[in-house]
Order: structure tokens, then C-alpha cells, then sequence
């Protein structure tokens, strides 16, 4: 057992060192195309097997080519007649400066129209230089057509100075016209480039080429597209029918050549046909000829860096390949431990980098074909699977925290099953399950509390209404019996008034308690609110009058009915009108409004506080908070706590608002329904 585990160590090792030496020479390759300075474009045209003429550089100089030839042609075009520099053609300088025009000959009609010398007589004249003296232009040529510049602006109404200088700017620029044609000459003639082209004037027939057994007069359209279409890339169009014929020269024919031509100024008399041919052979040693030896030594030095590259790669795939076979098996246990032990930020992490990392790995081995794409694919809906799985038990997670938050902990659903849960999700669910325990636990303790404290209040009240209506009852036989000592009917009265107070304050925690837990039996019926305010207000009219207290009451014209219990409604409004009765400002206005306002009936109740009211809103209608912090007054600080659970256990809202010491109730109950006719 012991010599199998050794032999199997021994083979992982050398995988290993092969993998290194793989890695290694792979390495090497990717350094030597660093280093050789080729572009993508090339190295991608190289290991497709594309030619020199196939490759994307050389289409690019072709169609470089074709441009530039033809703006030649154009140029030429001004400067010859029938392929030969031709001084004798005739320049109006008028025409000259604004397009360029050369022309053969004038008509006596046009022969005032502007001034005009021959080619030649301007260049020599530009070269040899201008006097002027005495405002006078020194005339080295006359013009055609007229002894002098001065008889010319006589005889056709023009100013002298003007006519010169325009004669002055056309010289200067015919000296750089004719020396960029002399260029032109030089770097597309026949011996300098493998570019042919050549430029027939079909009205004319004049030719303008670089190539000199096409330079004849009798010249036909089979010799030029013999000529040229021989060649290895050519392009030509034919301005009759808009035809381009291409081969190999990128892509030229997207341009117009015919606006390119004319905006060029090319000098033609008709209609034209344009022939641009390279002589694929390369006879001459320019940048085409440079580059297809440069493409060719590039071949050779990537297809050895290719074939070092591919072969490292396939040794390194072959070996990696079982190197990450045995690593994913120590790899996933040691991540089971790290999953077990880290935080849910490490694990995301750790899960998308193996992601990313197995999604490289198989570009690297797949490549990019039809079956890369294929694996890719169905290795990101497997992904996705897992990614959806995932949702899925968390959408179970947050299902089971949305009842919990509800409180609706005695549902059985609350229960979320763990058996299928990954590792996170099922600590996840246990401690949600667990929660959902101890807050029903807690639940039920409450509701335990809650019931022993709404027994204890029953019980303790109850037991102190016997003894309490016999001290009332005691006192008041006390008060009948007649006594001459003015002290004791005193003392009876502050034991009447205590023992009264007593007996309402147990009355209200009975009803307090009962109304919090809702253990308040209801009887609904239609009641007008209206009404039930108007009769509220004439009882306590007295006691408010008795305290300076005026009330502004608003109510709608309308009765306005509300779907509430009869008694504990007036409840409600009599603990209101109470609560002003004790606490309002004496001698200030108390302002009632009753409204309808959409499917609600509101009331709402403000009036001046006789004490700062240095409190909150929502404390006030908490059990045995009074706004009177002296409680000097005979409040029991549970009027407003038991109006507002009344309220809202007839489905109304009860609403404080306080602004400094205004004090103000808004009460809204929900509109009854119309009664049946």
C-alpha cells in the first residue's frame, strides 16, 4: 500500500515538473511576440494562413495607394496634354486663383474676361522674379491677346493694381503648383513605384499614366484593361456607368471617385475612365516591396514562436488537467472548512473567483469555436441554476421572516424546512426557526402577563368597590346628621370629594384595562355624530361657563353618521370635553369642527393649556400621563389613553397635535353606509 501511495506521489511530481517546464516554454513564446514588435492585425493574418497580398496591412496600403494615385492624376492632369508637360496651355488668373483652371484655347468672346498668359511665360517669370517701380509692374511676358497689363485694365474697365496683384499671387502659387507636379513626376513615375495608373480623357483622348508603353496616341480601352487586370491588385471606374472593378485594394470603392476627382480640379473634357493597377511581382523596391519581405520574415519568426507556444500549451493542458484534478480535490475540502468558518462577504468572493478562474480556464483549453461557445454556455445555465437555487431557499428565508415580522408566529409555515438547504441558508433557517420559537414563547408570556394584570386590576377593583361604596355611603349619612361644629361638615367634604375621585379612578382602570386588551364587547349601529356633539356640548355648557371657557362649535348642515358603539362613543367625546374641562385655560375659547372629508367623518377639538405643556404628543395618551406634571388637578391620566383605545377598537383614529400650549385632538371614524330606501 505504501509503494502505490509512493509511485503515485513520484507521478505527481513529475507532472508538476512538466507542467513548470510547459508554463516555461509558453512563457518563453509570449515573450519572443512581445518582443518582436508585430501588431494583432498582423499576427492574427499570419496564423490564418493569409498571403502578403491577402493580409489586412497590405489592403490598407492598396487602397492608401489608389487614393493617392489618383489625387496625382488629377494634379498631372493640369500640367500636361497628351502625357507631356505642356508650358504653351493658357491660365486666365482670375481662374487660376479661385479653381485652378488650365485651358487650351479662348474664344474671341472670352478674351475679356480676365487677364491671361501661358503656363510656361507665368513659371519662367515667377522664377525670374518681379519688379516694380513707380507702381509700375515690369513686364517680363506680355499677355495674350494684349500689349500690356495697362492696355488690358483700359480696354476692359479694370484698375491696373488689382490686375497685378492678382498676376502676383498667381505666380506664386503656379511656382508651387508646378514644382509639387515635378515631385509628382518623380515619386509615381514608372521606375520609382510599383503603382501603375493611368487616366483617360474619353473626350479629349488624352492619357495621363506612369507607364510609358501606354504613352500613345491610338491607345484602346482592351489594351488598358489587359494591361491592368493582369496585374495582381487593381482597381478601375468608368465615369459612364458609375462601374468599379476591384481586386485586393481594401476597401477603395466605398469612396466616390468621382467627387474625389472633381474636387481635386482634375482638367478633363468629357467623360473618363481611371485604371490604378500594383504590380504584385514587385519590380521595384518601394514600401510594397519593403513590406512583403518584412511580412515574410514576420511569417517565419511567428510561425516558430506559434508552433513553441501551441506546443507548451498542450503540454500544459495535459498536465494541468490532472494537477487540477487532484488540487480541486484537496481544494474542496479545505474550502468546506473555510465555508464552515467564514462570514457570508468570503464566501461570495471565494465563489466568484472560482468562477471566474473555470470560466478562463476553459477559453484557454476550448479556444474560440462553435464548441467553446456551446460548453461556455452551458456553463453559465449551469451557473445560473445554482444562482436561481440560491433565490430560491433565500426567497424561503425572507418568506419565513415577513410572517415572523407579521406576527404570525402559530403558523405552521413558520417552520422552514432545512433538509435541502445549502450550508449558509440552513444556519440561516435554524436561527430563524429558533427565533420564531422564543418569540412565540414570548408572545404567550405576554398574553400570560397581560391576563394576570387585567385580573389582578379586576380583582383589586372589585375587592375595593365594597369598601369604597361603604365610606360613600357613610358619608353621606355623616353629612345629614346636624352638627355645630363647622369643622366636621369641612372634613366631610374633602372625604366626599376624595372618596368620589376614588371610586372614578377605579372605574377607569377597570375600563382602561379592558379597552387596551380589547376585551370590549361591541355593539355597531348607525349613529349621527352630529348630533351626538351638539348634545355632548349643552351638557357641559355649564361647567365650561363655570371655568370662562367659550365654545366655537363648526358643524357640517348635514347630520353626519358614523358606524360606531353608541356608548362607548359617548365615552369617548365625554372624556374629551373632561379633559378641557380640567386642563383648558380658564377664560379662552375652546373650537369644535365636525367635517366630512372622502369616506371619514373628522372631529376635531383645540384649546389653550392652563400648564406648559412640556411633553410629547404620544406620551399623553399613555396610561397615567397627565399634561399636569404638578398634578394638582383630579385627572387620573387615563381619560385620553382610554379614548383612544376605543377609538381604535371601532376602527377610528385618535390623533395629539401639539404646538407650544395649543392642545388639539383630531378624531376620525369611518363614514356609515347609506340605509336602505
Amino acid at each position: 500500500m505504501k509503494k502505490k501511495k509512493g509511485y503515485q506521489i513520484f507521478l505527481v511530481w513529475m507532472l508538476v515538473l512538466a507542467n513548470m517546464a510547459a508554463a516555461l516554454s509558453l512563457a518563453a513564446g509570449v515573450a519572443m511576440g512581445i518582443r518582436s514588435g508585430y501588431s494583432r492585425e498582423r499576427w492574427e493574418d499570419i496564423l490564418k494562413g493569409k498571403s502578403w497580398l491577402q493580409s489586412t496591412q497590405y489592403e490598407q496600403m492598396a487602397a492608401d495607394a489608389v487614393f493617392d494615385v489618383l489625387e496625382a492624376a488629377a494634379k498631372t492632369s493640369r500640367m500636361e496634354r497628351g502625357g507631356q508637360y505642356a508650358p504653351e496651355r493658357i491660365i486666365r488668373v482670375r481662374d487660376y486663383l479661385s479653381s485652378r483652371a488650365v485651358y487650351d484655347m479662348i474664344p474671341d468672346s472670352q478674351k475679356k474676361d480676365g487677364i491671361c498668359y501661358r503656363l510656361g511665360d507665368l513659371y519662367q517669370w515667377s522664377l525670374k522674379g518681379t519688379s516694380v517701380q513707380q507702381n509700375v509692374l515690369q513686364e517680363s511676358y506680355k499677355p495674350l491677346f494684349y500689349n500690356s497689363i495697362q492696355q488690358y485694365a483700359n480696354e476692359c474697365d479694370e484698375e491696373y493694381n488689382i490686375v497685378v496683384s492678382q498676376i502676383l499671387s498667381v505666380m506664386e502659387v503656379l511656382r508651387k503648383d508646378v514644382a509639387e507636379y515635378q515631385q509628382i513626376k518623380k515619386d509615381w513615375s514608372y521606375e520609382a513605384v510599383n503603382t501603375r495608373f493611368a487616366l483617360w480623357d474619353l473626350g479629349s483622348g488624352s492619357l495621363y499614366t506612369n507607364v510609358p508603353e501606354l504613352q500613345k496616341a491610338d491607345i484602346h480601352q482592351e489594351e488598358l484593361e489587359q494591361y491592368f487586370y493582369g496585374m495582381g491588385s487593381y482597381y478601375s471606374f468608368d465615369s459612364r456607368s458609375a462601374n468599379v472593378m476591384q481586386k485586393d485594394v481594401g476597401d477603395y470603392y466605398a469612396y466616390n471617385t468621382h467627387a474625389l476627382l472633381t474636387g481635386w480640379n482634375v482638367h478633363l473634357t468629357g467623360e473618363y475612365q481611371v485604371y490604378v493597377g500594383i504590380d504584385t511581382k514587385f519590380p521595384v523596391a518601394d514600401a510594397f516591396a519593403k513590406e512583403a519581405q518584412a511580412y515574410e520574415a514576420a511569417k517565419e519568426h511567428i510561425q516558430k514562436t506559434a508552433a513553441l507556444i501551441a506546443g507548451g500549451a498542450l503540454i500544459l493542458l495535459l498536465t494541468g488537467l490532472f494537477l487540477f484534478w487532484k488540487l480541486a480535490g484537496y481544494l474542496s475540502g479545505l474550502l468546506a472548512e473555510v465555508f464552515a468558518h467564514s462570514g457570508m462577504a468570503v464566501r461570495v468572493c471565494i465563489l466568484f473567483i472560482g468562477y471566474e478562474l473555470l470560466q478562463i480556464l476553459l477559453r484557454m483549453i476550448l479556444g474560440s469555436g462553435a464548441t467553446a461557445a456551446m460548453v461556455l454556455l452551458l456553463y453559465k445555465a449551469a451557473a445560473l441554476a445554482l444562482l436561481i437555487w440560491e433565490a430560491v431557499q433565500r426567497q424561503m428565508l425572507l418568506d419565513g421572516v415577513e410572517l415572523l415580522a407579521a406576527g404570525e408566529q402559530e403558523t405552521e409555515l413558520l417552520e422552514i424546512p432545512t433538509d435541502h438547504l445549502s450550508m449558509g441558508n440552513k444556519r440561516m433557517a435554524e436561527a430563524v426557526n429558533n427565533l420564531g420559537k422564543g418569540l412565540r414563547t414570548a408572545l404567550q408570556e405576554q398574553m400570560k402577563s397581560e391576563r394576570m394584570k387585567a385580573a389582578l386590576i379586576t380583582n383589586v377593583s372589585h375587592d375595593l368597590k365594597t369598601p369604597l361604596t361603604s365610606i360613600i355611603n357613610y358619608v353621606d349619612l355623616m353629612k345629614r346628621e346636624e352638627s355645630s361644629n363647622p369643622k366636621v361638615q369641612e372634613y366631610l367634604q374633602v372625604l366626599d370629594q376624595k372618596s368620589q375621585r376614588l371610586k372614578q379612578l377605579t372605574e377607569d382602570l377597570v375600563e382602561a384595562s379592558r379597552a387596551s386588551s380589547g376585551n370590549v364587547v361591541l355593539e355597531m349601529e348607525r349613529i349621527d355624530l352630529k348630533e351626538l356633539l351638539m348634545q355632548t356640548s349643552g351638557e357641559f355648557e355649564e361647567r365650561f361657563g363655570a371655568k370662562g371657557l367659550t365654545l366655537m362649535a363648526d358643524y357640517p348642515k348635514d347630520p353626519l353618521f358614523v358606524e360606531a358603539d353608541g356608548r362607548k362613543l359617548w365615552r369617548i367625546i365625554e372624556n374629551l370635553y373632561r379633559n378641557v374641562e380640567k386642563y383648558a385655560l380658564p377664560r379662552t375659547r375652546v373650537y369644535l369642527e365636525l367635517r366630512e372629508n372622502g369616506e371619514l367623518a373628522v372631529m376635531s377639538m383645540k384649546n389653550i393649556s392652563e400648564q406648559p405643556l412640556n411633553i410629547s404628543a404620544e406620551e399623553l395618551t399613555e396610561r397615567f400621563i397627565r399634561g399636569d406634571e404638578s398634578r394638582s388637578t383630579e385627572g387620573s391620566g387615563l381619560g385620553l389613553s382610554i379614548a383612544k383605545d376605543l377609538t381604535e377598537l371601532q376602527k377610528g383614529t385618535f390623533e395629539v397635535q401639539l404646538d407650544g400650549d395649543l392642545f388639539k385632538i383630531v378624531l376620525a371614524f369611518p363614514l356609515a353606509p347609506e340605509e336602505n330606501a
